[in-house]
């Protein structure tokens, strides 16, 4: 991939000149060092990783994520609303708060020290993208303790309260977000 893109700089550096000479400040002026700095190729994996962690919470508030369900399928409504609500319980909640707590160490750390790139490359401020490593899991835990309170509701409440919940997805035989 890399090397399909440097053909496609070097192509551009050489046709475009010719056929937009009003494009070829950009050559002349050596603006192509600036494009391909490493401070651009930090700033992509930083918006990357941005957009992925900042995905985590909207995903599974919207039951977007992804499912692996080999016995649901033959499970009671019920019994599925249970699997879900311990599996929230026992697992998800206890290691996305561990996940949390570390996440804002690997944070913290780097904000105190004013972590920075190499003195010649690279983005300065680098606690600003483990600030998103904390962020994500913070609005996925966040995401999951709502999904656990309307199973709770759903199962421990009141009749007239069910419906309002929203989980009549999981009782659903396809479980899937795009159905």
């Amino acid at each position: 991939m890399a090397h399909a893109g440097a053909c496609i700089v070097d192509s551009v550096r050489r046709v475009w000149p010719s056929l937009y000479p009003h494009l070829a400040f950009v050559i002349e002026n050596d603006w192509h060092v600036l494009i391909n700095s490493p401070m651009f190729q930090d700033a992509e994996w930083h918006l990357h990783t941005i957009v992925t962690f900042c995905a985590l919470g909207y995903a599974h508030a919207r039951h977007a994520h992804v499912r692996l369900d080999l016995f649901r399928p033959g499970f009671k409504p019920r019994t599925k609303l249970w699997i879900e609500w311990l599996g929230g319980v026992v697992l998800f909640m206890p290691f996305m708060a561990i996940f949390c707590f570390y996440a804002y160490m690997y944070f913290d750390l780097a904000w105190l020290s004013n972590e920075r790139a190499g003195d010649t490359n690279g983005i300065n401020h680098r606690w600003f993208i483990k600030f998103f490593i904390f962020l994500g899991p913070l609005s996925l835990l966040m995401a999951g303790a709502a999904s656990l309170i309307r199973l709770t509701v759903r199962l421990f409440g009141p009749e007239h309260l069910h419906s309002q919940t929203g989980t009549d997805h999981i009782t659903a035989e396809n479980h899937s977000a795009y159905s």
